[in-house]
């Protein structure tokens, strides 16, 4: 009898855990504004993590150069 419930019972518990356990994770995405000229001003873009002030290959926002600050003084690159 004890067999047979445990048959049961552990497999059942297993997938429980798991699924559990699926929810409790989170993904740690962190997000930045930047700033990039048009004709009509300078406009905000918050953009992901991966852009920062001394990166080799520029970040671009639909082909504008993407800056730390409203001043547009520091452009932001990505490392390769």
């Amino acid at each position: 009898m004890k067999t047979k419930f445990l048959k049961l019972v552990l497999p059942a518990f297993a997938i429980l855990l798991a699924v559990g356990l699926a929810f409790a994770t989170e993904s740690n995405t962190v997000s930045q504004v930047a700033y990039y000229q048009t004709s009509s001003g300078v406009m905000e873009v918050t953009i992901g993590d991966d852009c920062e002030p001394n990166g080799d290959i520029s970040c671009t926002y639909f082909g504008n150069q993407l800056y730390a600050e409203p001043s547009l003084s520091t452009p932001l690159g990505r490392n390769p």
